[in-house]
């Protein structure tokens, strides 16, 4: 009922400001202001329509296990130790101690089983269905881990630590290529019925390493470092061309989850409708509405399950939004049309106030998150494959300037080529374009260096979110260096697949790893081959360098590698120019249980295996 409520109230709202604008002789009609209500509206209509269709039956039990409280704080400190492996000293996990939300249970606690989730997130919608395709990040926040499964996952408590997914248990070998997986017992089918076999966890991961011809899979990472895979009864062992320090944390990696062969095999290798989203998850497919919303509902087959016996999913339901205004998204959350949001854009105030107004009742959690926005430049194309050209922008471009003018509405913070994970943020702060105090002098270097390139323009093609950047960009280029900066703007998809073409001279680019860590970084941003490395080639000693530190364990030996990287492409290289990182933001009513803000937030924490909602929520259990 509420929900008709609502949806009159907006379509009210809109008519009375309509009304009002005719009455004054619609001469100064805010449309913006006018789009909102209908946003809003349109947006309450499809949430009702979600419920309306639901089962109201929903059955409604008690179990015991945690209720998370408190938030794992995710700070940059925190996020540059590698995720800890839950095991003994043979490299072996203990699978009571991880993967499951009553690994560390009160079990005074209680969960309503049951509920509807409504969750508003990015401005994007799926522009595939298939999430290891290239530019298809906004897939893993509408669906990802709920429809699908990894061999291991990354704990929704604070993103760092590994729990089972597939796998219960594991262990690597002492030369550290072989990885051994006990794949769990009860995982025996498909969401359609198929039969599920260890050799599809083979197929989906040799399509990583080889991909289908026309399919780009820019996040592979170490899985091209595979040389076999054997099924051994209930066991997979895989074994490495090359030690690689970060191998398990790739198998929790949140994008190279677990495709079904037998749909890719019957639809040219791809998915090509949302219906055909056949997974393992907690969740299956229910609906979606093209730029609206995604739902999921709950998989009654589910293989997993929490320490005391109770079956995943908690939640019957789960339905993500999408919003094209911002202010409309925050709404939706101050009213309780949303119980929780991620990654609104330029409206931190309002997620703020909404804390304020409601002490002990809700949460806007902002933390750092692992990002590299950079201006890409092509290295294998003039003017940019001269690294004088490539000095002149690193030096000539005021990187204060633009993290000042995104201001308070969308808090950026200085960063490396390593994002703010390495080296400490004072030294970052020294670097050329954040330190104010050495302005006049970097002015000057970056016009000696675009004079000994001659350089003199160049195309940028920026993303819409981030023209204000690459103006500030145009007009410090131009004032250090008299350089004519001809800005182009295209949708992020578009952008991608420039760079990728290596059809492009700078674009306001960059990405971030899937999981917190220096080494992903790199694997995707610089190394040869990553799928984010959009034309430049490193020096010799850089690959050697690389070389070692990719298959090192954590320890001072890889950090002072790590730092040799940095001093190298800051001298030698110069391949990019890094300019800010973003933070995590995410906002949720109290009522939601085990939600958390986590390390790599947007790739990682999206399973949602274990959140329920209490007796107050406005889709509860039993309501």
């Amino acid at each position: 009922m509420m929900y008709i409520t609502a949806v009159i109230s907006y379509i009210a709202l809109f008519s009375a400001e309509m009304v009002n604008e005719f009455e004054r002789g619609g001469h100064n009609m805010d449309f913006r202001k006018i789009s909102r209500y209908v946003a809003l509206a349109a947006m309450a209509a499809a949430m009702f329509a979600v419920v309306a269709c639901g089962d109201d039956d929903s059955d409604s039990s008690a179990a015991t296990v945690e209720e998370s409280e408190s938030l794992v704080p995710v700070t940059a400190q925190a996020t540059v130790a590698a995720p800890a492996i839950a095991g003994s000293d043979d490299s072996s996990s203990d699978s009571d101690d991880s993967g499951s939300a009553a690994a560390d249970a009160d079990s005074g606690s209680d969960i309503l089983m049951g509920g509807h989730l409504r969750y508003g997130g990015s401005t994007g919608f799926p522009p595939k269905w298939d999430h290891t395709q290239t530019s298809t990040w906004i897939a893993l926040f509408h669906y990802g881990g709920r429809i699908w499964n990894g061999l291991l996952q990354f704990s929704p408590r604070d993103g760092v630590d590994i729990w089972n997914d597939m796998a219960t248990d594991w262990s690597v070998s002492d030369d550290g290529l072989t990885y051994t997986f006990a794949i769990d017992p009860n995982l025996k089918e498909w969401h359609d019925g198929t039969a599920f076999d260890i050799d599809q966890i083979i197929y989906g991961y040799n399509r990583w390493k080889n991909p289908p011809e026309g399919i780009i899979q820019p996040r592979v990472g170490a899985l091209v470092l595979i040389d076999s895979m054997e099924k051994q009864g209930s066991d997979l062992a895989i074994t490495l061309k090359e030690p690689f320090g970060d191998f398990l944390a790739e198998t929790a990696n949140g994008w190279h989850l677990i495709l079904p062969q037998h749909i890719l095999e019957a639809n040219n290798n791809t998915i090509p409708s949302a219906d055909l989203m056949i997974g393992t998850g907690p969740m299956v497919y229910e609906d979606s509405e093209e730029g609206v919303s995604v739902t999921t509902v709950k998989n009654e087959n589910y293989f997993r399950s929490d320490a005391n016996g109770n079956a995943y999913p908690y939640l019957d339901k789960i339905s993500t939004f999408t919003f094209a205004d911002a202010e409309v998204e925050v709404a939706a959350l101050r009213t309780q049309q949303l119980d929780a949001a991620r990654l609104i854009e330029n409206q931190f105030p309002g997620q703020q106030s909404i804390m304020d107004e409601n002490p002990g009742e809700f949460t806007f959690s902002i933390e750092p998150m692992i990002d590299v926005a950079s201006i890409q430049l092509n290295n294998t194309a003039a003017p940019f494959n001269d690294i004088n050209a490539r000095r002149a922008v690193f030096y000539g471009v005021n990187k204060q300037r633009i993290i000042d003018f995104n201001g308070k509405e969308n808090p950026v913070n200085p960063i490396s080529w390593f994002s703010n994970l390495f080296p400490s943020y004072d030294e970052i702060a020294s670097y050329p374009g954040y330190n104010q105090d050495t302005r006049d002098a970097d002015v000057a270097a970056a016009a000696g260096y675009a004079a000994e390139a001659g350089l003199t323009e160049f195309d940028l093609i920026s993303v819409p979110f981030r023209v204000q950047d690459a103006e500030l960009v145009a007009q410090d280029m131009m004032e250090c260096c008299n350089v004519k900066v001809n800005i182009t703007t295209q949708d992020w998809t578009t952008m991608v697949a420039a760079v990728e073409g290596r059809n492009y001279d700078a674009a306001t680019g960059g990405t971030a790893p899937s999981y917190a860590g220096i080494i992903p970084v790199i694997d995707i941003m610089l190394a040869p081959g990553g799928g984010r490395n959009g034309g430049w080639d490193p020096p010799q000693n850089w690959q050697d360098t690389w070389g070692q530190a990719k298959k090192m364990q954590p320890g001072a030996e890889r950090d002072a590698l790590f730092a040799e990287l940095e001093r190298i492409q800051l001298e030698e290289w110069v391949p990019t120019l890094p300019y800010y990182g973003v933070v995590s933001n995410k906002s949720w009513w109290h009522y939601v249980n085990n939600m958390n803000n986590t390390a790599q937030e947007l790739f990682s924490n999206n399973k949602m295996e274990d959140l329920w909602l209490s007796s107050n929520a406005p889709e509860a259990g039993g309501n």
